[in-house]
C-alpha cells in the first residue's frame, strides 16, 4: 500500500480532530449528552488505523451535530 495514501488519511484526521478540539474544552457551551457524542466520535477517528487495513475501505464517522 502506497505510504501517500495513509498519509492522506492522516492529514484528513488532523483536521476533524482540529475541528472537534473545541468540544472537549471544559467551558464548552454542549449539554452533557453532545459533550459525550464528540467524545466518542474522536475516538472512532483515532482507532480507525487499528479498525481498517486499507486506507481505500476506511468509513469516516458522521460528526455530531450540535
Amino acid at each position: 500500500m502506497d505510504d501517500s495514501v495513509w498519509l492522506q488519511f492522516c492529514i484528513n484526521r488532523a483536521v476533524k480532530l482540529k475541528e472537534t478540539d473545541w468540544t472537549q474544552t471544559s467551558d464548552a457551551p454542549l449539554t452533557p449528552e453532545k459533550k459525550a457524542e464528540f467524545t466518542a466520535y474522536r475516538q472512532v477517528l483515532r482507532d480507525i488505523p487499528q479498525t481498517y487495513d486499507n486506507p481505500d475501505d476506511i468509513v469516516w464517522p458522521p460528526k455530531p451535530t450540535i
